[in-house]
C-alpha cells in the first residue's frame, strides 16, 4: 500500500510558504508520502514538466482525476487525452466526474443525463482497458452531482461494471450519509481511497464546505476531526486492501502542517498491527 497526496495541497503550500514547489515536495516525500493525485488541466498542460518534478521528487503519479460534462456532450478527444495524459505520467488509476446535473431539471432531462453520463464512462473505460488504466468514481460533495451518495455511485458502478470505486471517507458527511454503512455497500468495488476528515468546529483550519443540510465542515488533518477513518481504514486493510491512501485537505489554512500531520496519523494506522 501506498500514501499519496494531491499535488494542489503542495502548490497551495508553496504559495503558503514561500517555498519552491521542488522544496515543499522534498518535504512531502520525507513525510513518507510516495505519490501524488494529479488534476488533468493542469497536469495536461505540460505534462513534460510534471513528470520531471515528480521524478526529480523521487514521486510518482498515483491518479489522475479530471471533471467532464458527459451529460451534455460525449467529449470523446477530452476523455482519450485524459486516458493519454495518465498514461504518459504513469498512473494506473484516474478518477473521472462525469458532469453535474442542475437541482432544477425535470425527471425527464436527468433520466437522459445519467445515460450520456453512463455512455461516456463506458468508452472512457474501454479506452483505459487497453492501456491498463482502471477508470473510476467517488462519492462527490456537491448536491448537482447524481454520485454524492453510495446508493447513486452504485448505480454507475452498475451502469459501468468495468468502473472501480474510488472511496472518499469524508464525502458522505456533506450528504448526512452514514461513512461505515456507505463503506459496506462500495466495499467491494473499492480500488483507490481519499482519506480526508472534516471538523464541525475550527474555523481557523481553513474555508468551509457546506454540507447539504447548512453544516459548514472544515479541513482538518486525518484523526482530528469527526470521520470515523481509523475505522474505515482498519477495515480496508481487514478487507486485503493493498492500494494507495490519498491525504485530501483542500482549502487547509496550512496546507504544509496538514499534511504532515495527516502522513504521519496514518502511517501509525497503517503500521499497527490489526489496524
Amino acid at each position: 500500500m501506498k500514501i499519496s497526496v494531491f499535488y494542489d495541497h503542495a502548490l497551495t503550500a508553496s504559495g503558503q510558504t514561500g517555498l519552491s514547489i521542488q522544496e515543499v515536495l522534498k518535504q512531502v516525500k520525507a513525510y513518507g508520502i510516495e505519490g501524488v493525485e494529479l488534476d488533468f488541466d493542469q497536469a495536461s498542460a505540460d505534462p513534460e514538466a510534471i513528470r520531471s518534478t515528480l521524478q526529480e521528487a523521487g514521486l510518482t503519479a498515483a491518479c489522475v482525476y479530471g471533471f467532464f460534462d458527459f451529460g451534455e456532450q460525449p467529449q470523446t478527444e477530452r476523455a482519450h487525452r485524459f486516458i493519454e495524459t495518465a498514461a504518459f505520467l504513469g498512473a494506473d488509476k484516474v478518477l473521472a466526474i462525469p458532469g453535474f446535473i442542475e437541482e432544477s431539471a425535470g425527471a425527464e432531462e436527468r433520466s437522459q443525463a445519467l445515460q450520456r453520463m453512463s455512455e461516456g464512462l463506458r468508452d472512457m473505460c474501454r479506452y483505459a482497458s487497453d492501456r491498463g488504466i482502471t477508470v473510476t468514481m467517488e462519492d462527490f460533495d456537491d448536491s448537482r452531482a447524481p454520485f454524492s451518495t453510495s446508493a447513486e455511485l452504485l448505480w454507475f458502478l452498475e451502469q459501468v461494471p468495468e468502473l472501480g470505486c474510488t472511496f472518499d471517507t469524508g464525502n458522505f458527511k456533506y450528504r448526512g450519509e452514514d461513512e461505515l454503512s456507505a463503506y459496506e455497500q462500495l466495499k467491494n468495488r473499492i480500488v483507490h481511497v481519499h482519506c480526508k476528515d472534516r471538523s464541525l468546529d475550527n474555523p481557523e483550519a481553513g474555508a468551509p464546505k457546506i454540507a447539504a443540510d447548512g453544516t459548514p465542515l472544515y479541513p482538518s488533518p486525518m484523526g482530528s476531526g469527526c470521520i470515523p477513518i481509523a475505522e474505515i481504514v482498519g477495515k480496508l486493510v481487514k478487507s486485503g486492501y493493498d492500494g494507495v491512501y490519498a491525504i485530501e485537505h483542500f482549502d487547509a489554512s496550512n496546507q504544509l502542517l496538514f499534511m504532515k500531520r495527516s502522513a504521519d496519523w496514518l502511517r501509525s494506522v497503517l503500521e499497527t498491527p490489526n489496524a
